[in-house]
C-alpha cells in the first residue's frame, strides 16, 4: 500500500494529535495529583495544629485536677 504525500501528512498530524493529547492528559493528571498531596500535607499541618492545642488543653485540665486531689488529701 503505498501512500500519497497527502495521506502521509494526515497520519503525521493524527499521531502528532494523539501524542499531544496523551502529554495534555499527563500534564493534567500531574497537576490533579500535586493539589491532591498539597491538600493533604495542609490537612496534616492543620491535625497537628489542633493535637498540639488539645495536649495544652489535656495538661492544663490535668495539672489542675492535679492540684484538687492534693488539695483534698491534705
Amino acid at each position: 500500500m503505498i501512500l500519497t504525500d497527502s495521506e502521509k501528512i494526515l497520519v503525521a498530524l493524527g499521531a502528532l494529535v494523539i501524542i499531544l493529547a496523551i502529554v495534555a492528559n499527563a500534564i493534567k493528571d500531574y497537576k490533579r495529583m500535586t493539589r491532591e498531596a498539597n491538600k493533604k500535607v495542609e490537612q496534616k499541618l492543620k491535625d497537628e495544629e489542633y493535637i498540639k492545642e488539645l495536649k495544652k488543653i489535656i495538661d492544663k485540665k490535668n495539672k489542675e485536677l492535679e492540684e484538687i486531689v492534693k488539695s483534698k488529701n491534705n
